[in-house]
């Protein structure tokens, strides 16, 4: 099948991918926060409190945006073509005009569904999109019941 680039799509794909680390970052950025407003509580004339509770806020509500932002501008532009993707019961095959990945299914973790796309991950970061609309519903459905015949955790 063939697949557009879609930028939207790509977002998501890479904040679905950075989400489990960016709790840890949170949850470490309302640490950091909650110190530097028990530091300004303390003493509101000194800038350290102020500097915490800045970083915390930062570490809770823009790194996951920023790092997105800028993984997005860090792709090659050679997906911004499009892709052509082939399932078949060995391997997920992604083509691209100048390059192709075969991912085989023995190496998949685990398959996600969202109402968007099928996340197919092969290890922990690496997750691969399989969009829905760029299949009928046949073809959504085949892939559907050959995905719960995988060994991996169908979630």
């Amino acid at each position: 099948m063939w697949v557009p680039f879609d930028e939207k799509r790509l977002r998501r794909t890479l904040h679905f991918i950075i989400k489990p680390q960016m709790r840890a970052i949170r949850v470490l950025g309302g640490l950091v926060g909650g110190i530097g407003l028990l530091l300004v509580a303390m003493d509101p004339t000194g800038w350290e409190g102020y500097l915490f509770a800045f970083l915390g806020l930062f570490f809770v509500v823009a790194m996951a945006p920023i790092t997105v932002a800028r993984s997005v501008r860090l792709q090659s532009n050679v997906i911004k073509e499009g892709l052509h993707m082939t399932i078949d019961s060995e391997a997920l095959t992604v083509t691209y005009p100048l390059v192709e990945t075969r991912f085989k299914w023995a190496g998949l973790g685990r398959v996600i569904e969202t109402p968007e796309v099928w996340y197919a991950m092969f290890g922990k970061i690496q997750a691969i999109a399989i969009p829905k609309d760029a299949m009928t519903e046949q073809q959504r459905a085949e892939f559907a019941e050959f995905v719960k015949t995988l060994d991996p955790v169908y979630t």
